[in-house]
């Protein structure tokens, strides 16, 4: 029996091979956008996930309410930790992380008799402390990696960079020197850290050794700095609430908190730093759980829109098989046999099609892999999971786009189908099928409106004012505390006719570097209730960056702090009205350290993304710790300037390597996440409109052959071809608008809580949603004009030719 409704099933798909392949080719797009999706939302998962203690491992945040609003970080001091193991026994094992990046490079060379080999690593590069290895369990392949690290100056390299500083040779026991500063001991070689850790390294070295090439570490509890965190492991049967309350209890007597603020370290579990935006990660890269949902519910849509074409499309064809199910029935056929025979025909093409989808992924999954800068993994053989999924979408793609148009033909009456009087109307279920297209377009609306609105918020990024200029100048990271080496050489830099203009500074104005501190304003009163940003920068800071000066002057030349510019919302925070009346104000900061005079207020500018507000600034000197020169160049000849400040720079640094960035470039990495998410969106309003021309396609193939008699007898009574496309046309402009209706309310509701994390947003004005159903007006209405054409031009003497 099962033979039979094989080769039947076979035949009958063979020789409607046209309706065959829409079926597949529909299906097939929706199921590959549905396994890619599954892909990425697995990987994002996954991550950290590994760990034995995974569900017990925290990392410690710290949240504030000030005058200036919440503030998050995950930054702790740097004396919090050795607090922590003697306050807090159950809170083990615990481990410092620093991880050494963020604008910072680093440059090792080999210790031996050769001439050194420079490389570059610009991040990953983590120091940790012997615990590091009782807390993770990353893979060492038998390297004790406590052992390796419980000695000052010594690193344990990964196999990539172990190849790369040592080609075929043994690393350990060699020695590289960090920074020009730190001798490190090569102590072991381990695996490459997994793809799917916000803890990624290349290198781990020692802990203590950061000390020596870390300009922010000090021992005061006044500072924090985001790359220094601490994680620990929450001891079985331990309170997690009990011990928060507990370190903020202990930690308030070394970090007293100002009248008026509001400051709490909370523990935040491992599984969940990948996906809060707040903290960020050492990945440098989040994705919030809304995010993936949304990419689990639109490839589940996709599917489901394609499902909908298979019902449209088989219902259409059903009329040319009632003379098939009424002769079936005459020879004995029962119902659930008919339905068996039909659903193992939907059950081949949903095969077929996820075949097909298997093919399509393979090919389309490096690029992804490449736009999402991920390591997806898909191997069908050796993924039960993902065998799993693709069993679960065969029956359901096939149990929901097959069953009613199986329980639909089999239904047929027998005597009815045979004498060609099939009441088409009731047995293909028209208002069924507009409320499925209706669905359809409502989706992909939905995904235009949405992808409108991402790429203005792009382009809003891209021409928004910053507050400074940020064309043609380039960052070229200088060594941690080695500035001065290179300020003597500014003449010789400023030598080249297309160097406009140089400054040194801890970093450009957006970056990712925060140095926040407390302060005491204008005749040393109490701490304000909220922290200041920190910007280090030399005395021609403003002029490379075209940072308006509102009153004032600009600080003179010094290596320390000893004169302050303060921002327009510094001066909103502390009360005042007249950026004037600020100048000759006394300040502190960093807890009494460092005291001086506002001789200056500039006008406010980004330090960070658009998504966040215009923090308190303040900006003072201090050689010590800037990181970066930053050159205005003329655009006409950027190549021999680069070349000029590349011969400059080796002559001050002869040990360490040059690397220089382009601002713009910087800054737009800022949004690399929401690039990534136009993209997607673009690509899947485009499938899912194609899909939905599929299945209107086979509404309209439907609907002419329901209305062949209809539209010979108005052809014959005079109509005009135009007048018989506009009577299909207006049928499926009225789906469009109620399918728009459905859809802006609901692309309102979503896109407006998307733009609710970004402070400085575009507003959504009505045109999006006009252009939206604009455009998909025309191509409904075009996909529909090919069938309705086709039924203008038919010859009506063929279509009454029967009656």
């Amino acid at each position: 029996m099962f033979k039979n409704y094989f080769l039947v099933a076979v035949r009958t798909l063979r020789r409607n091979l046209g309706y065959t392949t829409l079926n597949v080719v529909g299906l097939a797009l929706g199921i590959t956008c549905s396994l890619l999706l599954f892909l990425v939302i697995r990987h994002e998962l996954s991550y950290d996930t590994f760990h034995g203690k995974a569900d017990r491992i925290y990392r410690i945040n710290v949240d504030k309410i000030s005058a200036h609003g919440p503030e998050n970080n995950a930054g702790t001091p740097f004396p919090m930790l050795a607090l922590l193991k003697a306050s807090l026994p159950e809170l083990t094992p615990a481990t410092h992380l620093f991880n050494e990046e963020g604008g910072t490079f680093m440059v090792l060379s080999l210790n031996d008799k050769e001439a050194p080999r420079k490389f570059r690593e610009e991040k990953n590069v983590l120091f940790v402390e012997p615990e590091f290895f009782d807390l993770f369990d990353f893979p060492t392949d038998g390297v004790n990696g406590k052992q390796a690290l419980k000695d000052l100056n010594t690193v344990l390299l990964t196999k990539t960079i172990a190849d790369k500083y040592f080609p075929g040779e043994n690393p350990v026991g060699r020695v590289l020197r960090m920074n020009n500063q730190v001798n490190l001991k090569v102590t072991g070689v381990i695996p490459d850290a997994p793809e799917n850790t916000d803890l990624p390294y290349q290198m781990l070295i020692d802990y203590e050794s950061s000390r020596k090439i870390n300009t922010f570490a000090n021992d005061s509890w006044n500072s924090t700095y985001s790359n220094q965190q601490i994680y620990f492991a929450l001891s079985p049967g331990a309170n997690l609430k009990q011990a928060e309350d507990r370190l903020n209890e202990v930690a308030a007597k070394y970090r007293p908190r100002s009248p008026g603020e509001q400051e709490r370290y909370t523990f935040q579990p491992l599984t969940q730093v990948h996906f809060d935006e707040r903290y960020g990660n050492f990945k440098g890269r989040t994705i919030s759980k809304t995010t993936l949902w949304a990419m689990a519910l639109i490839g589940m849509f996709l599917v489901l829109v394609a499902s909908i074409n298979f019902v449209n499309l088989a219902t259409a064809q059903a009329l040319r098989r009632a003379k098939e199910v009424g002769m079936r029935k005459v020879l004995g056929a029962s119902k659930p046999q008919l339905m068996t025979q039909f659903l193992l025909e939907t059950g081949m093409i949903t095969l077929t099609a996820l075949s097909l989808s298997v093919v399509l992924t393979e090919l389309l999954l490096p690029p992804l892999s490449n736009l999402l800068e991920l390591q997806l993994a898909f191997s069908i053989l050796h993924d039960p999971l993902l065998l799993l999924f693709l069993a679960v979408l065969l029956v359901a793609v096939t149990f929901f786009a097959g069953f009613y148009p199986a329980m639909v033909i089999s239904g047929f009456q027998p005597i009815s189908a045979l004498k060609s009087k099939t009441a088409t109307a009731r047995a293909a279920g028209l208002s069924l099928r507009r409320t499925l297209v209706v669905l359809q377009f409502t989706v992909c609306q939905v995904l235009i409106i949405c992808t409108i609105i991402v790429h203005n918020q792009m382009e809003y990024f891209r021409s928004a004012s910053l507050g400074f200029d940020k064309e043609a100048i380039v960052n070229i990271p200088l060594p941690a505390g080695k500035a001065k080496d290179l300020m003597v050489l500014r003449p010789q830099l400023e030598a080249h006719p297309a160097i406009k203009a140089t400054s040194f500074a801890i970093a450009p104005p957006s970056a990712n570097i925060d140095m926040n501190t407390s302060f005491r304003y204008d005749e040393f009163s109490v701490e304000r209730n909220f922290s200041v940003n920190m910007k280090m920068a030399d005395e021609h800071y403003l002029k490379t960056f075209n940072i308006p000066l509102l009153a004032g002057r600009m600080y003179e030349k010094s290596d320390t702090m000893r004169e302050f510019l303060v921002n327009e919302t510094f001066l909103r925070q502390v009360g005042e009205t007249n950026p004037q009346a600020a100048v000759g104000k006394d300040l502190v900061i960093n807890g009494n350290q460092n005291q001086g005079k506002i001789v200056g207020v500039v006008k406010d500018f980004h330090l960070t993304s658009l998504r966040d507000k215009i923090q308190p600034v303040v900006m003072s000197t201090f050689t010590d710790i800037y990181l970066f020169l930053n050159v205005k160049l003329e655009q006409k000849n950027t190549k021999a300037a680069l070349a000029h400040l590349q011969n400059v720079y080796q002559s001050a640094y002869p040990d360490d390597v040059f690397h220089y960035e382009f601002f713009d470039d910087s800054i737009a990495r800022f949004y690399e996440g929401e690039q990534r998410q136009a993209y997607l969106f673009k690509v899947f309003s485009v499938i899912a409109i194609l899909i939905g021309c599929l299945g209107l396609y086979g509404l309209v193939a439907f609907m002419v052959a329901q209305r062949t008699k209809e539209v010979g007898v108005r052809k014959v009574l005079g109509a005009s071809s135009a007048s018989i496309v506009g009577l299909f046309c207006k049928d499926f402009a009225q789906l469009v608008l109620i399918a728009f209706v459905i859809a802006g309310p609901i692309s309102y509701y979503f896109m407006e809580q998307w733009l609710q994390d970004f402070t400085y947003r575009i507003n959504i004005g009505y045109w999006v949603f006009l252009a939206a159903c604009v455009l998909t007006l025309i191509i409904a209405l075009t996909t529909v004009s090919v069938q309705a054409l086709r039924a203008a031009f038919s010859n009506p003497v063929k279509a009454l030719k029967t009656e």
